[in-house]
């Protein structure tokens, strides 16, 4: 598993808004996928990518959370890292 980045905060939508790490250059392609899967540090399916936006050095992906996340455990990701296979 890669690092996608760090958990900033949930959107009105409750959308994980995730900082991309450094190390996500727009050369990596993968990492910039729409519809990415993306997992816990448990490996564990929590949600998609759903949008990309911000600088292209250190990106913002919105995480679409599948509803077997529940709603009180969206706190719990914030600060946290996230990850795409």
């Amino acid at each position: 598993m890669k690092i996608l980045g760090t958990v900033s905060h949930t959107s009105s939508h409750k959308n994980l808004i995730v900082r991309g790490d450094k190390t996500n250059k727009a050369g990596n392609k993968k990492l910039f996928r729409i519809n990415n899967l993306v997992f816990d540090r448990k490996n564990t399916k929590i949600g998609k990518v759903n949008d990309v936006f911000g600088p292209v050095d250190q990106p913002y992906f919105s995480v679409r959370v599948f509803k077997n996340v529940a709603g009180e455990n969206l706190r719990g990701f914030k600060g946290k890292h996230v990850y795409v296979k």
